[in-house]
């Protein structure tokens, strides 16, 4: 009975230390492929409504064609009904971005779906569909597997701006805000950029088509949004921290 008992415990002590090591691991994976954030500039003071209705004004005068490419937005009803289906709750300066608009429509053509160069304004519903599909994947179900430990660490990645290549910018349902939980990839450079709130990427998108970094060009037979690198990472400056792997 002893000898019955002394093997229970040990198999229980086992069972605990390779679930420790999986989140361990996952944690470790998380913050090696996607390292939290340095030193950051201080979270913009102004609220988010603010924020977008000054981000209105300045493409309605700078990109009228950007801003045509936007769906309306949600109602707060709606968004509620999203968060219950997939299980996940969203903070209030993203919900507040979506009940300013549901994304970009496919049909905007003439900018490539583009909202800021390169990078489309992913719809909530798509976004969090994005993400369940990921965390259904056969590596997501609980399993103690390396694969699961070491790249299941994108699966609660929410994308707000996608480039269609696995870039763009994400927030991190796993991270407080002064971990980072705002953030902008760019593979090609190895290049994370974060922010404090999500309240500094919209306010840098906004000061980015003000001062003419980003801006609708001609090119060929169609216009799209441009931008002025060397503007732009200056302005970004302001807003986020940048670090490279």
């Amino acid at each position: 009975m002893k000898f019955a008992l002394k093997i229970a415990i040990g198999c229980a002590i086992a069972i605990v230390m390779v679930v420790a090591f999986h989140f361990w691991a996952q944690r470790q994976a998380r913050t090696f492929f996607c390292p939290l954030a340095p030193p950051m500039p201080a979270a913009v003071d102004s609220p988010m409504p603010e924020i977008l209705r000054r981000l209105t004004l300045i493409l309605q005068a700078k990109a009228p064609q950007v801003l045509a490419g936007l769906q309306p937005g949600m109602s707060a009803n709606e968004i509620e009904k999203l968060e219950w289906q997939y299980n996940v709750r969203l903070p209030n300066a993203i919900i507040a971005i979506y009940e300013w608009h549901d994304g970009a429509r496919h049909s905007a053509i003439y900018l490539g779906d583009n909202f800021i160069p390169l990078h489309r304004f992913v719809p909530l519903e798509e976004a969090l569909k994005r993400e369940a599909v990921e965390a259904k994947r056969p590596a997501a179900r609980f399993r103690l597997t390396m694969d699961r430990n070491f790249f299941g660490y994108r699966d609660r990645w929410f994308c707000l701006l996608d480039d269609g290549a696995g870039n763009g910018c994400f927030f991190d349902l796993t991270r407080k805000p002064s971990e980072g939980a705002i953030f902008c990839t760019f593979t090609e450079d190895n290049e994370l950029t974060f922010f404090p709130s999500a309240r500094n990427l919209m306010a840098g998108i906004a000061t980015c088509y003000a001062q003419g970094a980003y801006h609708v060009k001609a090119r060929r037979s169609r216009l799209e949004v441009d931008e002025n690198l060397e503007q732009a990472a200056k302005i970004w400056k302001e807003f986020g921290a940048s670090i490279r792997q």
